[in-house]
């Protein structure tokens, strides 16, 4: 989709981008701070969860419960926030005639929160809400037993979360909210139709940033992955077995990258994939997973999905034999050529949108304030070579912090046999 993006950085302290999609009716907005789980306590690990839903439905102006909410979606608005271990994130899309109304609501959601007793008694009530309910989402589950053993920093399971909402106080939310809410520490994201650059719209967020205090950027943490020397089961009376694999390893290059993303094509990515294309020929698993990320300091890999116990061993096997012929360099050209189609065409398909093409740059902006070329990255891409593919493989095979989280009606026995077929040992 064409497009140009502009950066800005503000005198605040704030920086963020602009997306112009001329001709676009829909105007996107996200504004972020590095405010998630990882700086919050870990005793109270839900404050900054809690914090997000009370900036997203209440605030000084509108004080009775839900009314933010409700002003926001009144003509039509799509409306959300959302917490991860790195951010808290407040997201808007709206008709371009909106940008004013809901500029000036954002303003209100950051600078003007209301820490009302009633209000936190009902979110924190609809925070176990949310919880209780992800603990019934067995891939979820699955995931998230293995992030909070290998970065326990950072991650922590639904049943102790749940366990330490009673204690968490108002107060705690303030403080938390009073750390991390401040002008340097907050990127700005918008699409739309801005001929200008956006200064214009830079200029009124200025405004808003302007009244936070100047703060710092916070860091993120750049734990690598630990090791779980067991696999991690979770025991469920269900008819499917839920795995998750984690490799880690230390921070990638660029070209590194790009070959990691075609090596999850190569693996999973449609029919004519190693893993998944094999195994919907035998039979064997209705959906195979891959995978991989990297980030300042860390990347991963892994594989993700469900199956059968009857078919649980032969599919394992398949995992373990594809990406070992990857790091043997037994990639063809034609293989290759697939996954750089397959891939090349569906990061096309899928920016086409205002929205679409704003979260094309706002992950790897908001770590490390990269901004992305669009046709230098899909070059990247399309420059992968077997050579490449073979590196990254031998990567990822080559490390010994790895994890393994298992869900379902699983024997010791059955588990180490999966982990034997899922741990890549030489």
């Amino acid at each position: 989709m064409k497009h140009t993006v502009h950066e800005h950085k503000l005198p605040s302290g704030a920086q963020g981008l602009v997306v112009n999609v001329p001709g676009s009716a829909v105007v996107n907005v996200q504004v972020a701070f590095r405010s998630g789980f990882q700086f919050s306590d870990p005793q109270v690990y839900e404050v900054p969860h809690i914090m997000e839903h009370m900036l997203a439905t209440v605030t000084r102006r509108h004080a009775e419960p839900n009314s933010f909410m409700i002003d926001a979606q009144k003509n039509g608005a799509y409306v959300n926030a959302s917490t991860s271990a790195d951010t808290n994130n407040y997201i808007y899309e709206f008709a371009n005639f909106e940008l004013d109304r809901i500029l000036d609501l954002i303003d209100e959601q950051v600078t003007e929160p209301f820490f009302g007793a009633d209000s936190f008694v009902a979110e924190k009530s609809n925070v176990l809400e949310e919880l209780t309910r992800n603990t019934t989402q067995h891939m979820s589950v699955c995931a998230i037993k293995l992030s909070e053993q290998t970065f326990p920093k950072q991650s922590k399971g639904y049943d102790e979360r749940i366990a330490q909402l009673e204690a968490i106080k108002l107060e705690q939310l303030e403080s938390h909210y009073h750390h991390t809410h401040t002008a340097r520490n907050a990127r700005f994201y918008v699409s739309g139709d801005f001929p200008d650059g956006g200064q214009e719209v830079a200029a009124r967020f200025e405004r808003i940033f302007a009244k936070l205090p100047q703060g710092e950027r916070l860091q993120l943490s750049q734990e690598l992955g630990r090791k779980v020397e067991n696999p991690i089961v979770t025991v469920r009376d269900i008819e499917q077995i839920y795995y998750r694999t984690g490799m880690f390893f230390r921070e990638i290059d660029k070209q590194q990258q790009a070959a990691m993303a075609m090596l999850r094509m190569l693996m999973v990515g449609g029919m004519g994939s190693r893993v998944l294309g094999e195994a919907r020929r035998r039979g064997l698993a209705y959906s195979v997973g891959a995978i991989g990320y990297s980030e300042p300091g860390n990347s991963s890999f892994g594989f993700t999905g469900y199956v059968t116990p009857g078919h649980a061993e032969a599919l394992y096997e398949i995992i373990n034999r594809s990406l070992r012929a990857a790091g043997a360099g037994e990639v063809s050209e034609v293989e290759l050529e697939a996954a750089k189609n397959l891939l090349v065409g569906s990061i096309t398909r899928s920016t086409q949108t205002a929205g679409d093409v704003l979260q094309w740059y706002i992950d790897r902006y908001d770590e490390s304030d990269e901004i992305r070329d669009f046709e230098v990255e899909l070059g990247r891409l399309r420059s992968v070579s077997i050579e490449d593919a073979t590196n990254i493989s031998q990567l990822i095979l080559g490390t010994d912090q790895t994890a393994l989280s298992l869900l379902g009606r699983i024997e010791a026995a059955d588990a180490q046999t999966y982990a034997g077929l899922l741990s890549f040992a030489s």
